[in-house]
């Protein structure tokens, strides 16, 4: 205590910091405490969940494994039948006879001991894939006695026997069907026996051990199950310690081993259950109960019935020890310790952040006032970099502005002045001399125009002034306009101009938009096209349509222009920036055009975007508008039109 009063005083704080100190620490405290109770609840949580699931497992491996041990025993009894109907049997043909039995042995090897063949005394005729030194010392071995022979001969139905222990002391389940004599056909009478007659039976014998191992590979590994069978006397067909096998489970040798394993409690609801389970003619459903071992372990038994012709026949139980649920226990001790230690540590490590953040308070707030003020500075100067940079791009946009229009003034003149010089001279090489200079001035007119149209597009000042207009007739006329020009120049430079192609829609197809900006859209495509074909054998096709692309029968609202040439096609490097300013490879071009027209469309409203073609010759742009009408006309009147 002095010596955290004097750290106090030395680091001299206030009695509001204090405060917060004490505050924080009591939060980390309350948070820690909620946190482990929090914890301790799912734990609980989790064990309960495991043990449930150790329960389910339990009743669902019972029932699973009840409804194959019935199915597998009742699969035998078809077998007995067809050997009791064979006419090898009924006509005492030995060798076939035995044959056929050694056959089905064979075929239900994995879970028969042996089939045998009883005549009507209950001696024995065959048994199964048995040796001549056997045969010899077992044939005509009477086992009229055995209750499956009786029991068959007096009810003239198949029987099913609890666990009898074989005269070479193996403990076995038996099931025998009668021997009934059968007439015609392919049945001797040679014994003149009434149809019906009682011939003997056919047995067939399971040891319990092969039926104990066949229900164990079916058990889940994971839960570590044991089973165990139980016929309606009370008699252990198969248990985990095969000394129990044959003895009855309410008698004085189990119940005095179960006095040593369990408390009496869970003795007494054992074997409460126990007697529920096989007393039931119909068996009931399945069920559990969990019982508590004398070393505080927790077992689930589960019983179920295993149901023959809808009759109880046997009980079968599973007992899952929980050691799923333990193991879960444990590890969730182990990570209760940890949180714990976690959960202080926390604690430790927030009233030590809260004590230092509280000693640099002062000094983090002398450092943030300096930069405070070094960022109001900082500021004030970026304010200031950012209006000059307005007024020099202000200035930048006039200069351009000014320059583009100095520019284009003087050019048309010169043109109009050149056309009408060119006109009155006749001589072919002073005309290729004008020819060259109109051509550059107009370039020159067209790059001012360009400059022009960017500077209104970036200040968002381009003038559009709709109207509406047949777009098939806009193009007609352009195409004239080029027809015009090749006429006009008719020479051997012009006789290479390409082949045009113009296919527009079968009906006239109106649009409201600024058509001096659409016509400069459509010359700048034109242009770019003719400049890219190839000089031989070039050719433009340009399509007027309203209809999608994908659906001929649709109508989007939109109508679609293309221009196609077969030229070099679009470089793969300008593809991505194609509609952007100075996109371009050309030395003849300034990548203006196409920045321009993109602009000019979507302020109409529409798209505007380009593709090489499939055939890998030349490349498509298109742009679409929306449509204001359609106005149908004979396809004979508008027709294809092509310009050379």
């Amino acid at each position: 205590m002095i010596i955290t009063n004097t750290l106090l005083r030395g680091l001299a704080i206030s009695k509001n910091s204090l405060v917060m100190l004490i505050a924080i620490s009591a939060t980390a405290i309350t948070l820690s405490i909620l946190a482990y109770q929090y914890s301790n609840s799912i734990s609980t949580k989790v064990v309960d969940i495991a043990t449930q699931e150790i329960r389910s497992n339990a009743i669902i491996q019972a029932h699973d494994l009840s409804e194959i041990l019935a199915n597998r025993i009742e699969s035998i009894i078809p077998l007995l039948q067809t050997l009791a109907d064979s006419p090898a049997i009924q006509n005492n043909e030995y060798q076939r006879a035995r044959v056929i039995i050694d056959y089905r042995q064979n075929y239900t090897s994995d879970l028969t001991d042996f089939y045998m063949w009883l005549d009507k005394d209950g001696k024995i005729v065959w048994i199964s894939n048995i040796n001549s030194t056997a045969y010899q010392q077992y044939k005509d071995f009477d086992l009229s006695y055995r209750p499956y022979f009786t029991m068959a001969k007096n009810t003239s139905m198949e029987y099913y026997s609890s666990v009898i222990e074989s005269n070479d002391r193996v403990p076995r389940y038996f099931l025998s069907y009668p021997l009934l004599s059968k007439q015609g056909g392919e049945y001797r009478d040679v014994n003149a026996t009434e149809k019906g007659s009682f011939m003997g039976v056919v047995v067939a014998g399971i040891r319990t051990s092969i039926l104990g191992e066949l229900l164990k590979n079916q058990l889940l590994p994971q839960f570590n199950s044991t089973i165990g069978l139980v016929d309606k006397n009370g008699l252990v067909l198969y248990a985990n310690s095969q000394s129990f096998i044959g003895k009855n489970i309410f008698g004085k040798e189990i119940q005095s081993a179960l006095s040593t394993l369990l408390s009496a409690r869970s003795r007494d609801q054992l074997n409460e259950a126990l007697k529920s389970s096989v007393n039931s003619d119909d068996g009931g459903s399945s069920s559990s109960m969990d019982v508590i071992s004398k070393q505080g372990t927790v077992n689930t038994i589960a019983f179920s019935p295993v149901l023959l012709n809808g009759t109880n026949f046997l009980t079968l139980y599973v007992a899952a020890p929980h050691n799923l649920a333990g193991d879960v226990a444990s590890a969730i001790n182990e990570q209760k310790y940890l949180s714990i230690l976690i959960i202080i540590i926390i604690g430790s490590v927030a009233s030590i952040i809260a004590f230092i953040i509280l000693t640099w308070n002062k000094r983090l707030r002398a450092i943030v006032n300096s930069r405070t003020s070094d960022l109001d500075k900082a500021n004030k100067e970026l304010t200031s970099a950012y209006e000059q940079l307005k007024v020099h791009n202000k200035t930048q946009k006039e200069f351009i502005d000014i320059a583009a229009h100095e520019l284009r003034t003087p050019l048309q003149p010169i043109i109009g002045i050149m056309n009408v010089l060119r006109s009155r001279v006749t001589d072919y090489e002073q005309q290729k001399l004008f020819d060259i200079v109109i051509r550059n001035a107009k370039r020159l007119q067209r790059l001012s125009e360009d400059i022009l149209d960017v500077t209104r597009i970036e200040g968002h000042t381009l003038d559009i002034k709709k109207e509406v207009f047949n777009i098939n007739d806009t193009i007609t006329s352009i195409l004239q306009e080029y027809r015009s020009q090749v006429e006009r120049n008719n020479n051997k430079k012009y006789n290479q101009f390409p082949e045009i192609s113009f296919q527009p829609e079968k009906a006239s197809v109106y649009v409201q938009a600024d058509k001096g900006r659409i016509t400069q859209v459509i010359n700048n495509l034109v242009d770019n096209a003719i400049k890219f074909a190839p000089q031989q054998n070039g050719k433009l096709d340009i399509v007027v349509s309203y209809r999608d692309s994908d659906n001929k029968e649709k109508f989007d609202g939109n109508v679609i222009v293309s221009v196609k040439d077969n030229g070099t096609g679009i470089d793969p490097e300008i593809m991505p920036k194609l509609f952007s300013k100075f996109a371009t490879k050309s030395f003849s071009g300034t990548g203006l055009g196409l920045y321009v027209s993109k602009n000019i469309i979507e302020a109409h409203g529409g798209k505007i975007w380009a593709e090489n073609n499939n055939n890998g010759n030349g490349a498509t742009f298109y742009f679409s508008l929306p449509i204001t009408g359609l106005i149908n006309i004979s396809y004979n009147e508008v027709g294809d039109r092509n310009y050379t």
